[in-house]
């Protein structure tokens, strides 16, 4: 479709999965480590779906960035923003192109001849030897974690072999002069942590290095029983590698269009004032699901490595529930239907913004749906989107998140429709029968999730989600 003849009010919303490929892009899948992230290709068919080439691209719960990549990757202007500096970090430089890979090669060359054969050294050294080392760099010292780690301070979180080698490689890498390749090499550092730390552990059944932290599969500074000191050059080098790899791909899918089309802010989505009104043709954007994820928490380890602090404000604005500050459900639904007004408002009219959830309380869908019709949005439909396999965000939390999302479509426009409440004495439970029955016999059979994910839409479209929230 032309762009004189793209119609934003005839838009036929997408109501189907789409098949996710998470590793099918290097710039995503492996680049650093995150709490979690859409797949590539299904953000790239919603983006195609709404919007045009030229058009602006807002995701107001940024994380890792992968709206705003493949925003621009579609040649679209990207706004994100996101109030967790680790995050704006990660995105900022997946997107950041062109880049010189030879000078990125060459600085990693600099870093390897000052810092290798030293940190191979204290490798050699007996777990005696290695505990009497003195760290020769800064290091974040004194940074108190989550109430519920196994460690009290960041600093904690190290050996002394740990903390030697990476004190070495972070001062040599705030020698270098250019700032586009000092911030690369300081996110390969950061990607470097994950795998450098007490909470690492293996993946039984595979190769020492195959694994994950503690943070990541368990979203908690875990410390495992037995704990694993992996050589930190090795890892360094590996993630050097794979950073190179990547840009080499950005610079192709993305090269000079980044620099005038991408937009990136620390605003927490309860307060987009940077963001003019009625300037943004489309919304993708994945909030945090209640209490399951509690990211600023968790980043900590991350943010205090890579000097960025983090207020008490934007702890008071995050939007979750739970976390060190015991955020209530009702705070959390608060801080939602605030973004939601600020989506509204900056929204141009007749555009289209898609919110992926994924939960099995039903009062949290409701508060979507109503703080999106307060707002002024017009629901207009849900999509189911599976995962390939079930996160480590499912695996946590299996009774209360869903193994995919949906995503849920609703567009600014004059007069919105309003999702009517069905008559009185309508059985719930006749239509939840319907439901598990049309679902079973669609598929040859369905799991409680299916039944689930094909139930909340059902609920929502005929404005009966408020009553279920009641009798659960």
């Amino acid at each position: 479709m032309s762009a004189s003849s793209f119609d934003y009010r005839m838009i036929d919303p997408i109501s189907g999965p789409i098949d996710p490929k998470k590793q099918g892009t290097l710039r995503h899948w492996g680049s650093h480590p995150y709490f979690t992230r859409r797949a590539w290709n299904v953000v790239q068919e919603y983006i195609k779906r709404f919007s045009q080439v030229g058009d602006v691209v807002l995701d107001p719960f940024g994380g890792s960035g992968v709206t705003a990549v493949e925003a621009l990757v579609l040649k679209r202007k990207a706004i994100y923003s996101d109030i967790n500096p680790m995050a704006g970090f990660i995105c900022r430089n997946i997107a950041v192109s062109p880049v010189n890979i030879d000078d990125f090669r060459s600085a990693f060359d600099d870093i390897a001849r000052n810092c290798q054969e030293k940190i191979e050294e204290v490798y050699r050294m007996s777990p005696e030897e290695a505990a009497d080392l003195e760290i020769p760099y800064w290091y974040p010292q004194g940074v108190r974690l989550p109430k519920n780690a196994d460690a009290e301070s960041v600093e904690n979180l190290f050996t002394k072999r740990q903390l030697f080698s990476l004190s070495l490689i972070l001062n040599q890498i705030e020698l270098i002069t250019d700032p586009i390749i000092k911030d690369l090499m300081r996110f390969t550092f950061s990607a470097t942590l994950n795998k450098t730390n007490l909470t690492f552990s293996s993946t039984r059944g595979r190769i020492k290095s195959r694994g994950n932290s503690g943070i990541m599969r368990l979203y908690r500074y875990w410390i495992p029983p037995q704990t694993i000191d992996l050589n930190v050059w090795e890892q360094f080098e590996q993630k050097f590698k794979g950073t190179a790899k990547f840009k080499i791909e950005t610079n192709t899918v993305i090269g000079d269009f980044y620099q005038e089309n991408f937009s990136i802010f620390d605003f927490s989505a309860t307060d987009l004032t940077g963001i003019s009104s009625e300037s943004v043709d489309y919304i993708y954007t994945d909030p945090p699901y209640g209490q399951h994820i509690a990211y600023l928490d968790l980043s900590t380890m991350w943010n205090a490595w890579l000097g960025f602090e983090v207020s008490d404000n934007a702890r008071e604005l995050e939007a979750i529930e739970g976390g060190d500050l015991k955020k209530s459900k009702e705070t959390y639904i608060n801080l939602l239907s605030n973004s939601i007004r600020e989506m509204f408002r900056v929204l141009k009219f007749d555009r289209w913004m898609s919110i992926v959830f994924a939960h099995k309380d039903p009062a949290y869908w409701d508060a979507i749906v109503k703080s999106a019709q307060e707002a002024g949005f017009e629901y207009v439909n849900s999509s189911v989107q599976h995962s390939t396999t079930p996160s480590l965000h499912k695996k946590k939390n299996p009774l209360t998140v869903l193994s995919g999302e949906l995503v849920l479509n609703f567009r600014k426009v004059n007069n919105p429709k309003t999702i009517a409440i069905s008559k009185v004495g309508i059985d719930i439970l006749q239509i939840i029968k319907e439901v598990a029955e049309m679902t079973i016999v669609k598929s040859s059979g369905a799991s409680t999730e299916d039944i689930y994910n094909a139930l909340i839409p059902k609920l929502l479209e005929n404005g009966l989600l408020t009553q279920v929230k009641k009798q659960i």
